[in-house]
């Protein structure tokens, strides 16, 4: 038996290939199986992590849990031991103009939707963007956005992003969970076994074996080759765009095109302590605001730690090129969060800058055929051959959330599909 053959090989070690390792073992544990991470040790886990910061532990990807609605991941943190707490969220506005009532806006936009369903030529290939702005018109609707804190719904299939996008989960009021994503990831490592996955190895080419053991070949970029019978893959959609098109063709492939990625940014700074002082008056709790920062978020008053951008699209672009912890980019930082929170110029310091910028940090689907239902859509994304699936949250249902990472991996990962 070649040492490099494996029943499963799972690309991706983010939270939906570690979840699908962790589930094949309880499944069916007699199967062999082997996880490829493209980056070194240290990004097993992908968006999901921690970090610490001045002596915070800051999140580098992944936010925060949501009690109501995350039940598979409370199920998994209870599976493997790791406590986690609620709290009650609080959003402060510190924006131009009066923030709108989110919630009533959207309530109205999405009863709006259900009355015209009928009428299919004004649901059906629509953006949230095409279907809401003409509703609201351009002031409102630019205000909705500022007043959201995101703008990654705007170009995201209308019905999807009414139904599953889960505006309420940014509101004041949401029971949220705090949770230690370093820990559940080393936990999660460690019940898989570290000797099963291998970072450092970006899987470059899949192709079909004609001869000898295990259906699919697949080669990274530093020399090594596996062979498998079957294939998990759980990437971004860049890793899916570079990976499936060796084994699919072009017809068979172009629905992965309805799957966009977008970049995201969290930005932390240490302040001094004067200027903390100032951040706590100005930025009491989860605060968001105009601008590119979007949403500033205290991380440890006390030791004065902020969140200061927490981006998406347009606005993570604009300030990616100024990340890099230099004086010159302190000082940049320093004069953006007096502009946006009207605090005098010259008032604030920044001791560091800490970034986490994810060229695609979240997806969403684009406006579907209209003869093709978003279940069926993501049926069959996940599904591209007999014996490969594609899991993670660019292919969730809940796009923009751990739990549908998780639930992706849940829906296809079947024991029957494990021993076929």
């Amino acid at each position: 038996m070649n040492k490099n053959h494996f029943d499963i090989i799972i690309i991706g070690s983010g939270i939906a290939g570690l979840y699908s390792a962790y589930n094949i073992q309880h499944l069916t544990p007699n199967k062999s199986f082997l996880v490829l991470e493209k980056y070194k040790k240290k990004w097993i886990g992908g968006r999901m992590n921690n970090e610490e910061f001045y002596g915070t532990t800051v999140v580098t990807g992944a936010g925060i849990g949501r009690k109501d609605k995350d039940i598979l991941l409370q199920k998994l943190l209870q599976e493997l031991h790791i406590k986690y707490t609620d709290f009650k969220l609080d959003v402060n506005y510190a924006v131009i103009g009066e923030p709108v009532n989110v919630n009533k806006v959207f309530k109205m936009l999405k009863n709006h939707y259900i009355k015209n369903e009928k009428d299919k030529t004004s649901k059906d290939k629509k953006t949230f963007k095409q279907f809401a702005k003409p509703l609201l018109g351009a002031k409102l609707y630019e205000q909705f956005i500022v007043s959201t804190g995101y703008t990654d719904y705007e170009n995201e299939d209308v019905s999807q992003m009414l139904y599953k996008y889960g505006m309420d989960d940014n509101s004041t009021g949401l029971n949220g969970l705090d949770i230690p994503w370093k820990q559940l990831i080393q936990t999660l490592v460690h019940k898989i076994g570290p000797q099963f996955i291998r970072a450092s190895n970006n899987v470059t080419s899949i192709q079909t074996n004609l001869e000898g053991f295990g259906k699919y070949i697949l080669k990274t970029d530093n020399g090594a080759t596996y062979y498998c019978d079957k294939i998990i893959l759980a990437t971004t959609i860049t890793g899916v765009q570079k990976l499936l098109p060796q084994v699919l063709n072009k017809s068979q492939f172009s629905i992965y095109n309805y799957i966009k990625g977008q970049p995201f940014l969290r930005l932390y700074a240490k302040f001094p302590k004067a200027s903390a002082d100032i951040m706590r008056q100005y930025v009491p709790t989860y605060t968001i605001v105009s601008g590119p920062l979007q949403k500033i978020i205290p991380m440890s008053k006390e030791k004065g730690v902020y969140m200061i951008a927490y981006s998406d699209n347009a606005n993570a672009e604009v300030l990616k090129d100024n990340l890099k912890n230099t004086l010159k980019n302190r000082l940049f930082f320093a004069n953006l969060l007096e502009e946006t929170l009207n605090i005098p110029l010259g008032t604030l310091q920044i001791t560091a800058l800490l970034d986490f910028y994810w060229p695609i940090g979240t997806h969403y689907y684009s406006p579907l055929p209209k003869d093709l239902s978003v279940s069926e859509f993501i049926h069959q994304v996940q599904h591209p051959l007999p014996d490969i699936l594609v899991v993670g949250e660019v292919v969730a249902a809940n796009q923009g959330w751990s739990e549908g990472a998780l639930e992706s991996v849940a829906k296809v990962l079947t024991t029957q599909w494990l021993k076929k």
